[in-house]
């Protein structure tokens, strides 16, 4: 979402909210690809479960002043 906001002439104010992965719905990683194992094409893991790809939900806030 975005809010524009004139303070001034010259002189506006954005207001910003992200968000991402609203819904929380996991990520799921690559399946076993090693033909010898027994869990051979099962996902046993999500992806990057503490990075950006593939993380809970993540919200973010901005604001800018642009004259």
């Amino acid at each position: 979402m975005i809010k524009d906001t004139k303070l001034h002439e010259r002189i506006d104010l954005q207001f910003r909210a992200d968000a991402f992965d609203v819904f929380n719905h996991p990520n799921f990683g690559n399946p076993d690809l090693n033909v010898l194992s027994s869990s051979f094409g099962i996902i046993t893991s999500t992806r990057f479960a503490n990075g950006d790809f593939g993380s809970a939900r993540q919200m973010q806030l901005g604001l800018k002043l642009m004259f």
